[in-house]
């Protein structure tokens, strides 16, 4: 599998146990993990890692690791673990399906951070982009109201994956929880409007 847009991983220490944020280096069909000390992985036959891939969604996966120390310049760490999928368990958040782009500011709310404002870039069925200036955390739970067409619905979003955008500004990939049907419904009309540029 090619994972062209993935920058962070979720490295599982057991298939019941939690997990490590890894930064990942993705070129062709070469996954790379950017470790930050020698031990910090082991060489491992197989081991549950869940992607997050701005295009493709989070794909869980079985890899195999071998942990070397670094020697290509181009690469800040010092220690690197090189990855093989063995095999993909499951695909969520598929960003193939239907989705608006868009640059729609609105308020946001997490039980962390309280307030922030944000801007969403994209929307779909199974959730959405925004940037804010508000550092949040992966697996956060955001919630917030939107208008489609004509009726707000209040909404409530995971964060999956995070981008730094290195301008003070920081992207959050969500995947929505607790859709309702008539929100969906809604959202799935807005979506097909935007993309015929009959609202805006």
């Amino acid at each position: 599998m090619v994972l062209n847009h993935c920058t962070i991983c979720a490295v599982y220490e057991s298939d019941i146990g939690g997990s490590r944020r890894i930064p990942v280096r993705c070129v062709g069909e070469r996954i790379t993990l950017l470790l930050k000390r020698e031990q910090e992985l082991e060489n491992t036959a197989r081991i549950r890692i869940d992607f997050f891939d701005s295009q493709i969604g989070c794909i869980k996966t079985y890899c195999e690791l071998i942990v070397r120390k670094n020697y290509d310049r181009s690469i800040v760490a010092l220690w690197v673990a090189d990855c093989e999928i063995l095999e993909v368990i499951e695909i969520t958040q598929d960003q193939r399906t239907l989705r608006a782009r868009m640059e729609k500011e609105i308020l946001m709310n997490s039980f962390a951070q309280g307030e922030f404002q944000a801007v969403v870039q994209n929307i779909g069925e199974g959730g959405l982009y925004f940037v804010t200036k508000t550092r949040l955390k992966c697996e956060d739970t955001i919630t917030f109201s939107y208008c489609f067409v004509e009726k707000e619905y209040p909404l409530k979003a995971v964060i999956l994956r995070e981008e730094d955008l290195r301008d003070g500004r920081y992207g959050y990939g969500c995947q929505f929880l607790e859709l309702s049907k008539d929100a969906r419904r809604g959202l799935q009309q807005y979506i097909y409007l935007r993309q015929q540029g009959k609202i805006w």
